[in-house]
């Protein structure tokens, strides 16, 4: 076997929630268009049920700003919430040694973890990488992947995801069970949108806040090629958050 393999041995398929009566499969949702957040919508209370684009906003700020210690810490904050960007992120920058030591090896197993989902761009990255280390290199990760997988691959981190979306999607304005009617419109009052009149169909869209939906929007996204494009949504300053909280 080759080590490169490793992860489909290491991840195994999440089972769709409960109340997921028809759910899409993986290559529908790779057919639909690709769909960034719109960024009327993320304001603080998208953000708390949304820790994954909260902690990859974070650390992108940091990233931008040269803090890369504390950008790798954020983005592998944003990996624990299956967020595959993020989990792309770690493997730049421990390959370049951006905010730690450079480790080559280290670098892949991330890059794996990223190319998952066999998402286009990571999984291109994912082999360059491969192709670019020597047979020490190679052995190194797949011992150093086990323990890596074990604590952020899909079937561990998309349940903590899933619990955030679930705990907020329960307080959403039209009902305690989450239903937003007809004609509903919502003024946020913090994000690119405050003060403004959003419609509910909009602001609580199922595709971002429904588990089995939420994945396919990212498969949508993701599987293509991103052509350099790496950020969902416009840039949006997001609340401060304690790392130790989440």
């Amino acid at each position: 076997m080759r080590p490169k393999d490793a992860a489909l041995l290491l991840s195994m398929v999440i089972s769709a929630p409960a109340w997921a009566n028809t759910a899409a499969t993986t290559d529908d949702c790779r057919r639909k268009p690709a769909k960034p957040v719109p960024a009327e919508i993320m304001t603080d209370g998208f953000f708390e049920a949304h820790p994954d684009l909260r902690w990859r906003s974070i650390a992108l700020g940091e990233y931008r700003e040269g803090k890369y210690p504390e950008a790798l810490n954020s983005f592998k904050h944003a990996s624990s919430y299956a967020d595959k960007f993020s989990q792309s992120m770690v493997a730049h920058m421990y390959w370049n040694g951006m905010g730690t030591e450079s480790d080559r090896a280290l670098a892949y197993v991330w890059m794996d973890l990223a190319a998952e989902r066999m998402y286009h761009d990571f999984l291109y990255q994912r082999e360059l990488y491969w192709s670019m280390l020597d047979e020490d290199q190679r052995a190194d990760a797949v011992v150093r992947g086990q323990p890596i997988f074990e604590q952020y691959a899909d079937r561990l981190a998309k349940p903590r995801m899933e619990e955030q979306l679930l705990k907020v999607r329960t307080t959403i304005t039209g009902s305690r069970t989450g239903f937003v009617g007809v004609g509903l419109y919502v003024v946020p009052t913090t994000g690119p949108a405050a003060g403004e009149q959003v419609p509910g169909g909009i602001m609580y869209a199922p595709e971002y806040w429904e588990p089995e939906q939420y994945w396919c929007t990212q498969d949508s996204y993701w599987s293509k090629p991103q052509g350099g494009n790496v950020e969902v949504g416009s840039p949006v300053q997001v609340p401060e958050a304690k790392k130790s909280g989440d």
